[in-house]
């Protein structure tokens, strides 16, 4: 698996990303659910070419492009970021996908970047997702009540959070999970 800015890609792809990006199933985990125009896109790929602090990859595993993985909010001066993924349509019900990219994705991140502390984000409404940072060893640190209106119903945002040396220490007993699962 690996990762790469979804700048250096090429322009085909990145218009299947606005389509991954507008399915209900992508769609309904995130914050802003509307359906995002080609206007609106184009206006999201020009920013981040100036924006330092957020930077969004494409995962690719065989060479084919399985979804979305981004570094966010990065602060060098804390040495702390948040992230986020999601997979592409195809992809969301393949099982063990979303494994592989959280734990190669972790790895990016603290190989490459100097952050010490990585967040995230993630709807009361996605509680695999909730699940599946926990088990990474991700920490529960706190909950905005109510926070957003989805679907006309307030729900909560639980704020979740890792540190570099907790990750390093736990890695390792995902070995045999990845190497499986890489098969």
């Amino acid at each position: 698996m690996f990762f790469k800015n979804l700048l250096e890609v090429d322009s085909n792809l990145q218009l299947k990303i606005r389509e991954w990006r507008n399915h209900i199933d992508i769609r309904k985990h995130m914050y802003n659910d509307q359906i995002i125009t080609i206007d609106e896109h184009n206006n999201w790929l020009n920013s981040l070419t100036q924006n330092k602090k957020n930077i969004i990859y494409v995962a690719f595993k065989n060479e084919e492009p399985i979804g979305i993985a981004s570094i966010n909010n990065i602060k060098l001066t804390h040495k702390t970021a948040d992230w986020a993924f999601y997979l592409s349509p195809d992809n969301l019900s393949k099982k063990g996908l979303g494994t592989l990219v959280e734990y190669h994705f972790l790895n990016f991140i603290f190989d490459n970047y100097e952050i010490e502390k990585l967040n995230c984000e993630v709807l009361a409404t996605n509680p695999t997702v909730i699940s599946l940072h926990k088990k990474f060893g991700f920490k529960e640190e706190g909950i905005r009540r109510k926070n957003i209106i989805k679907d006309g119903q307030r729900i909560n945002i639980y704020l979740m959070g890792i540190l570099k040396d907790e990750w390093l220490e736990s890695k390792n007993k995902f070995n045999k999970i990845i190497e499986r699962l890489e098969k």
